[in-house]
């Protein structure tokens, strides 16, 4: 059969070759998705053991993401680029560029920009927008933007692409393709050397020839497939279709099937060496999966405690060294945060304490009953405090935004708001004292106020009647009128910082400042014209007086007695005025005549609040109650005793403060009688009165508030765990992924051995081969005439194999390296459960141990807090009464030591809970 083509039917062939190679091959989107769809399936084939099955292995990011890409991947706009960086896509070394680098656009921001707005569908928000950051709430962010995650994700899916290639790598492949070739050639030869035997070597040519203009195309069909056995068979179908379109529009056409063989017998044959990439792919896809499911267990203790403590997939496999617990560890993440939280509101508590002592302190030091150096002690620590207070706040924030960025994959812009509902129970001393306290403490400085104003008009009054004879009294009466003196100047020069204040009250409107702005009276505005004359020099003034009163009492005697009380007493009597003047001013702005009945009233408000600390401390009492079946039982019967007579004590204690003789009941009886005796005649006697009973109602209060926190004390408890080390040990080693991929690892490493001794071996290849081709102008007259056919055997006998016995020795070593490290895995393991049950024991201890050190700090501030308030000792006529010199140290000891003992409280729960979660990722 003759094949023949026309010029029209060859224009017309051409057109569908171009046609077809032009539709030829997928879409990139149609790739992505097929590698896809072969990925998750692979995965799904290992999926199926609930020990490590996981729900979800897509690495599709969800669309509420902040690492989301809403584009197309596959047309994907360009980021941002580096001006200088980017001229060189457009122009290089003076060529242009690629001109479609920007079809696709350029993206405006490299976050999902709806990330922020989508947050409240699957977390709750604050009012104010803040996300409300528990330990759910966080698991859920962290999986949703974790770059860890998804990274562990992502080498999942790149181990199920290496699977696929392997498995690719033994199938069937098929290849196929066209070209097309166009040769010119001209009809002259050109000149060339030839040697002629009569002549020799001589130029000849140029010669004519045929000129010739022929178009070929060749076509081919290929498939292949490499055997498990280590051989390779190659089938083929080629032809080829040549158009000469010089001298007669001849064509012709022919094919070719081929095939051929090849099978290494000794060296590189055998399923051992075929199928070694494909069974090591395999397996580490099964030991990532395995891996992740163990990441996911250790990215919950990471976000919870801030320690990830395992290694997660990796592409190249796993190994024999295996991460386990070594021995250590501290508190982060979720709970190191709610740490630094209370530890902070343990800091606060301690500075409110330490500055209601200072107003104690500093009283007492008015009063001349303290040295000004405790009082500088105190105020010295209290500064440290405030020191320390904004280290730690700025910790707790440099932590938070550490939080977001590291573990969640969050920006550190983002408002959170961290529920501290775990901690709550170590918050001892209730928060609904605190105003009760203040309030009270406020009550008490404007009733001491109101009675030092009261004392000292009282004080002038006598000493201006005093004034009169004073010249012909006794010495040591003029030696006493002049000391009380001295202490009125004293007490109206501690005043005058109330003055500016008070003298701009006296100028404003009712509206504006309420009943202490009421019309002065004449005498007010008189005395006040005489004070705001003279008010810049006042302090200096009264500085002055008493250093002069001073000389004068060291100067008094019997022979200048009445020469000194005759020069002095005008400017006594001025000093004085001064005097009565300002407590004058400062008694009208206060409104004083009304106080007492203001102050009762405000006295009255007291009852509710304290009313309901009461029901706050049977209500903890309670709690404690509930739990003391529990707490016994892990008690020696010593220690059971102590607990019970510590329960005792405090119910005891409660029972006083509510029923006892300077208890509550008895504190709103002593209300309701000054309530009763006072009148407008007795103002005096309602505030001192007033003054006592708020004096005790503080310490009431402050005691009172002691309750709840013992009692919270005993709640806070932890879940004793038995667990012997050996049988922990064995549950690991049964349970434990990462010690399956370390067995799979080992074996791994072991059948290496086989594969490098496979090297060692001879070359022994059976091949073969064959070919028919067609024997005329016709692409399918195959005849058996044309075929040929080829079998061989090749040998290479084993003379150079240095490299390869060097590479067999290494596989040796690294096996038992291998082997050894895998011992060494499963020791650190033991010692690693072995320390972390020893761990959670000693945390327990610690526990019970913190708790009787902060019982007993609680005993030491109120028993400090009481000394304070104690009396002075009498002493002898003459000299003044002083508080014990070591009161400002054992305050400080004693509220340090509540802090500090509460934290230490606070860390060894949050340590033992770090420790079970350490223990049940270990297992």
């Amino acid at each position: 059969m003759h094949f023949h083509l026309s010029k029209h039917s060859l224009s017309g062939f051409l057109t569908c070759f171009l046609a077809g190679h032009l539709a030829t091959g997928c879409s990139q989107s149609k790739h992505r998705l097929n590698a896809d769809r072969e990925a998750y399936c692979t995965i799904a084939e290992r999926n199926g053991d609930p020990r490590w099955a996981q729900s979800d292995v897509r690495i599709d990011l969800d669309p509420r993401s902040r690492y989301f890409d809403p584009y197309n991947p596959d047309c994907s706009p360009m980021p941002q680029d580096d001006p200088a960086a980017h001229q060189y896509m457009h122009c290089v070394a003076g060529k242009k560029g690629w001109k479609h680098w920007g079809d696709y656009g350029v993206r405006s921001s490299l976050e999902n920009p709806v990330w922020r707005s989508q947050l409240a569908e699957y977390t709750e928000l604050a009012d104010d927008g803040a996300v409300k950051l528990d330990v759910d709430s966080a698991i859920r962010l962290a999986y949703m933007h974790s770059p860890l995650h998804q990274r562990s994700l992502e080498t999942l899916y790149l181990s199920s692409l290496d699977v696929t290639g392997e498995r690719f790598r033994l199938d069937t492949q098929f290849f196929g393709g066209n070209a097309i070739n166009y040769q010119h050639q001209g009809n002259v030869s050109p000149s060339t050397i030839a040697f002629l035997p009569a002549t020799g070597y001589v130029v000849t040519g140029p010669l004519r020839r045929a000129d010739s203009n022929r178009l070929t195309v060749p076509s081919d069909l290929r498939t292949s497939r490499r055997l498990a056995t280590a051989g390779e068979v190659l089938v083929g179908f080629a032809n080829s279709f040549a158009f000469e379109f010089s001298g007669g529009d001849v064509n012709l056409a022919n094919s070719l099937a081929n095939f051929s063989f090849v099978q290494p017998l000794l060296r590189g044959g055998g399923r051992q060496i075929a199928l070694e990439q494909l069974t090591l792919s395999e397996r580490r896809l099964l030991s990532n999966l395995r891996a992740y499911s163990q990441f996911r267990q250790g990215f919950y203790t990471q976000v919870v405690i801030g320690e990830l403590g395992v290694s997660g997939p990796e592409r190249a496999g796993a190994d024999t060294v295996l991460q386990s617990f070594s021995g250590s560890g501290g508190v982060d993440g979720y709970l190191g945060l709610l740490q630094q939280t209370q530890q902070i509101r343990n800091t606060e508590d301690n500075l409110r304490l330490q500055l209601r002592t200072l107003d104690r302190l500093e009283a007492l030091y008015d009063n001349e009953l303290i040295d000004i150096v405790q009082v500088d002690q105190f105020r010295q620590n209290i500064e440290v405090t405030r020191s320390n207070l904004l280290d730690q706040t700025n910790a707790l924030q440099l932590a938070v935004d550490n939080y977001k960025t590291q573990i969640l994959g969050l920006p550190s812009d983002l408002p959170v708001d961290v529920d501290e509902e775990l901690v709550d129970g170590f918050q001892l001393i209730p928060i609904e004292s605190n105003p009760a306290v203040d309030a009270i403490l406020e009550l008490q400085a404007r009733i001491g106020s109101v009675g030092e104003l009261l004392d000292l008009a009282s004080r002038v009054d006598e000493l201006q009647q005093s004034l009169v004879g004073l010249a012909g009294k006794e010495l040591n009466e003029v030696d006493l009128f002049l000391l009380r003196l001295q202490a009125i100047l004293d007490a109206t020069a501690r005043r005058l910082r109330y003055l500016p204040n008070d003298l701009a009250l006296l100028g404003k409107t009712p509206s504006e400042t309420g009943p202490a702005a009421r019309p002065a009276s004449e005498t007010i505005a008189e005395a006040t014209r005489g004070i705001e004359d003279a008010s810049d020099q006042l302090p200096e003034r009264f500085r002055q007086a008493s250093g002069r009163l001073e000389s004068m009492i060291d100067r008094l005697n019997d022979e200048n007695l009445v020469q000194m009380v005759t020069d002095n007493s005008a400017w006594i009597n001025e000093i004085l005025s001064f005097s009565r003047d300002i407590v004058r001013i400062q008694s009208y702005v206060r409104d004083v005549d009304a106080e007492p009945e203001r102050s009762l009233d405000i006295a009255e408000q007291f009852i509710a609040p304290v009313t309901q600390l009461l029901e706050i401390a049977r209500s903890d009492i309670q709690r404690m109650n509930e739990i003391v079946p529990e707490r016994e039982k892990l008690m020696r019967e010593d220690e059971r005793d102590l607990y019970r007579r510590d329960r005792q004590r405090l119910l005891e204690r409660l029972g006083e403060l509510e029923s006892g003789e300077v208890g509550f009941q008895a504190a709103e009886r002593e209300l309701e009688r000054i309530r009763a005796v006072h009148s407008d005649e007795f103002r005096r006697q309602t505030i001192n009165d007033l003054t006592a009973w708020v004096q005790t109602y503080v310490q009431l209060v402050e005691r009172l508030s002691l309750i709840p926190a013992q009692a919270r004390l005993e709640v806070v408890t932890v879940e004793p765990l038995e667990l012997d080390p050996d049988v922990a040990f064995q549950i690991a080693l049964a349970n434990r992924l990462d010690f399956m991929n370390g067995r799979s690892a080992l074996v791994d490493s072991w059948r290496a051995i086989q594969i490098a001794a496979n090297a060692l071996q001879s070359n022994l290849t059976i091949t073969g081969g064959g070919d028919v081709s067609t024997a005329r102008n016709n692409p399918v007259d195959f005849r058996a005439a044309t075929s040929s056919l080829r079998l061989g055997l090749e040998f290479d006998a084993p003379l150079a194999r240095l490299l390869e016995r060097n590479g067999y020795r290494e596989t040796l070593i690294q096996y038992q390296r291998s082997r050894r490290d895998f011992i060494q895995s499963r020791d650190t393991l033991q010692k690693g459960l072995r320390a972390l049950l020893r761990t959670l024991e000693q945390r327990r201890l610690q526990l019970e141990i913190q708790r009787r050190a902060v019982s007993i700090a609680l005993r030491r501030v109120e028993q400090t807090q009481l000394a304070l308030l104690t009396p002075p000792p009498p002493v002898q006529p003459g000299t003044r009464p002083q508080i014990n010199p070591t009161t400002a140290i054992n305050l400080l000891g004693a509220q340090s030591s509540l802090q500090s003992s509460q934290n230490s409280f606070l860390a060894a729960w949050l340590n033992y809970n770090a420790a079970r979660f350490r223990l049940f990722r270990e297992l």
